[in-house]
């Protein structure tokens, strides 16, 4: 069965802050993980309680290691029998490439190249319209539309989800809580956690992002102090969400780049509470706090959001043009020999293009000289002439990858080729 839509209303959500762990146990009294709730502290109506650890990096508390318990009010291995199936890519995600096993197809030539967007409100979820443009050992990267209701819950075994809206409205319900959207949040769905998502707008576009290495970090800012660019009260975790509701449901597992079908005779989210520093939160690009010079260019990486095996994640908000004698209101020319760049463009003429349509993306690959185009330069030092300081304004999402990445053979499909004289 379809799964029936839990909240009509995103703003009406409710969250918790914060970077770290999270208590969202609901009243359910338990010492410690792999001691069962004591029956008196169970929520009425609760006829069974189970612990489900899901770790990352093993059991052994590294550095990399996270984990969550969840108290669920059914078993975890608790699917119908013969209730589970494998399920083709082309049924569930047919444009989606999983770097981490995909075969790498070294193109003949690293060009700069620029990719622009779907074609508007195609019909569909949004896992079945995803595609991936871009892909490598540790990441991939790509875009995705569609303005109808997953059918059935996803749980992602190779990668973190991380999203970014573009545009459109909705509510992503995960076995942890329900996270809002709007344009303008990154929300992160950790790597094993069951989630589906469900648009409340026709025009609904996302830019995707998926990471097969360690937990996402909060980059170090070191002497800038640990509020630089965002702070621990900007994550909004989602509060705990219990449903209680009977009836087939299915959950689809991507393990490997192949999908495999569950039905469970209970709701997904019979999660009672849970507790732990494995969790999926929302942030907005409105609360950054950008690094910012009156007298020279900063560079990139100190807009950096997220990092982590391999990649850097990084966001342009707006921020005041830099003012002293001689500096450069735009970026430097610059070839980067160990870091391929992909863009994606959300609001605004980015700063360093002549023009920069809503919705593209750019890929700039290792020791490709790139910079700003000739005309977006003039622009910038004219108004700065004639206005003194001024904002540059917009939204646009950068990441910035060790690693080589792939255009996959879906890019080729919305590629605008003149891109590469478009400075000239």
């Amino acid at each position: 069965m379809k799964p029936e839509a839990i909240c009509k209303d995103p703003k009406s959500l409710k969250y918790v802050r914060g970077w770290s762990y999270h208590d969202q146990l609901n009243g359910l009294i338990s010492e410690a993980p792999h001691i069962l709730p004591k029956r008196e502290s169970w929520p009425a109506g609760v006829e069974d309680i189970r612990e489900q650890e899901i770790t990352r990096a093993g059991f052994q508390p590294t550095a990399a290691h996270s984990a969550c318990y969840l108290y669920r009010s059914h078993p975890g291995p608790g699917w119908r029998r013969d209730g589970a199936r494998p399920i083709s890519k082309e049924e569930v995600a047919p444009g989606w490439v999983t770097g981490m096993v995909q075969r790498t197809e070294v193109p003949e030539s690293q060009l700069p190249r620029k990719y622009k967007s779907q074609a508007a409100s195609p019909k569909g979820h949004c896992l079945q319209n995803l595609v991936t443009l871009f892909y490598n050992a540790d990441v991939s990267a790509g875009v995705t539309q569609g303005s109808e209701p997953m059918p059935f819950f996803f749980r992602n075994a190779d990668g973190d989800d991380l999203y970014f809206v573009h545009h459109g409205e909705g509510v992503i319900e995960t076995e942890l809580g329900l996270i809002g959207y709007e344009p303008g949040h990154m929300i992160w769905i950790p790597k094993g956690l069951a989630y589906r998502i469900v648009p409340m707008s026709e025009k609904h576009e996302l830019f995707h992002f998926e990471n097969y290495g360690e937990n996402f970090q909060k980059p170090d800012t070191s002497f800038t102090g640990d509020a630089a660019v965002y702070y621990h009260r900007n994550i909004e975790v989602p509060v705990s969400c219990y449903v209680p509701k009977t009836g087939d449901h299915e959950v689809v597992v991507k393990a490997n780049g192949v999908f495999t079908a569950y039905t469970h005779p209970h709701h997904p989210m019979d999660v009672v509470g849970w507790d732990g520093t494995w969790f999926p939160f929302r942030l907005h690009v409105r609360d950054i706090q950008p690094i910012t010079s009156y007298k020279s260019h900063v560079p990139p990486s100190a807009y950096c959001m997220f990092c982590g095996t391999g990649f850097e994640y990084c966001a342009f908000v707006p921020r005041p043009v830099e003012t002293g004698e001689r500096s450069l209101p735009v970026p430097f020319d610059h070839i980067n020999c160990d870091r391929d760049e992909v863009i994606f463009y959300s609001r605004g003429v980015f700063f360093s293009k002549d023009t920069s349509d809503e919705g593209t993306v750019t890929f700039h690959p290792r020791g490709v000289s790139h910079g700003p185009h000739p005309a977006s330069l003039q622009r910038s030092l004219d108004r700065r002439e004639k206005e003194g300081a001024f904002m540059f304004d917009g939204y646009f999402i950068l990441l910035e990858t060790n690693r080589p990445l792939f255009p996959t053979k879906y890019a080729a499909e919305y590629e605008e080729s003149s891109y590469i004289n478009s400075w000239q």
